[in-house]
C-alpha cells in the first residue's frame, strides 16, 4: 500500500537502463523525510523530470523487501507524484513501451541466455544452468546494475598483454565469454552493438570481433 510524503531530494544518481533491449529505464534518488535520508527508486520517465536534486516533492512511497542470502533489503518505489495538488498524468509522457512486467522477463530471459552461453563455453555444467542465471538476476536487482553479473566461479585473471585483434572464436559461447572477460560486456550489450553480425559463422565472428575492440579499445601491450 502507498503511503502519502514530502520528500527533499538530496542526491540524484545516473538513469539506469535494464531488460534484454535496454527499453526500461531506473531512476535512484536519496530523499529526507523529515530528518531521515533514505535511497528511492522510480520506473516512470514522466516523473524523471520532477526528480531534481533540492527539490521538494509530494509523492506516494510502496515499500516493499525482500530476502537474499540471509539479509533483508528495502525497496522504496515512488508510484506517484503530485504538482500543485494533482497527479502527474501518466499520459503522453509516460514509457509506451513494454510494461516493467515484461522488461523484468525479459531481463530473466536475458540472463538465461548468459548462463547458457557460459556452458557452451564450458565454463559452467549443463546442470548449473537455472542456478546460474537466478543467480545473475538476483545479483543484477540487489545491486542496480545491468552489465556486470559475478562469475559462478573464480577463473586466473586474463593477461592484460594479449593481443585482442589476434583473438579467434570457435563459437559465439566463445565470443560472449570474451566481451565479459575483456571489456565487461553483458550479452544484451554485445547485440546491441552488433546486431548486423550472424555470430554462427567465423568470418561474422571475426568482424564482429573488431567492432567491439573499435568500440570499446584495444588494451595496451
Amino acid at each position: 500500500m502507498a503511503e502519502s510524503k514530502n520528500l527533499t531530494i538530496t542526491e540524484v544518481k545516473e538513469i539506469q537502463r535494464f531488460g534484454a533491449d535496454n527499453q526500461g529505464q531506473k531512476l535512484s534518488f536519496k530523499a529526507k523525510d523529515g530528518d531521515t535520508e533514505l535511497l528511492y527508486i522510480t520506473y516512470k520517465r514522466s516523473f524523471f523530470d520532477k526528480i531534481k536534486q533540492g527539490e521538494t516533492i509530494s509523492a506516494d512511497v510502496e515499500v516493499s523487501t525482500r530476502e537474499w542470502e540471509g539479509q533483508t533489503y528495502t525497496d522504496r518505489k515512488i508510484v506517484q507524484i503530485y504538482v500543485d495538488g494533482q497527479p502527474v498524468s501518466s499520459k503522453g509522457t509516460q514509457y509506451r513501451g513494454k510494461s516493467p512486467e515484461e522488461l523484468e522477463q525479459q531481463a530473466r530471459v536475458m540472463v538465461l541466455s548468459y548462463a547458457k552461453d557460459l556452458a557452451v563455453a564450458q565454463l559452467i555444467s549443463l546442470e548449473e544452468i537455472t542456478k546460474t542465471a537466478d543467480r545473475f538476476y538476483t545479483w543484477l536487482k540487489i545491486n542496480d546494475k545491468i552489465t556486470s553479473p559475478p562469475m559462478t566461479e573464480s577463473k586466473p585473471p586474463k593477461d592484460d598483454k594479449i593481443d585482442l585483434k589476434k583473438l579467434d572464436f570457435k563459437n559465439p559461447g566463445e565470443f560472449y565469454t570474451a566481451c565479459k572477460d575483456h571489456f565487461n560486456l553483458l550479452k544484451s550489450r554485445v547485440d546491441a552493438e552488433i546486431p548486423e553480425f550472424d555470430l554462427s559463422k567465423a568470418d561474422q565472428r571475426k568482424k564482429a570481433w573488431g567492432t567491439i575492440i573499435a568500440i570499446y579499445g584495444q588494451k595496451p601491450e
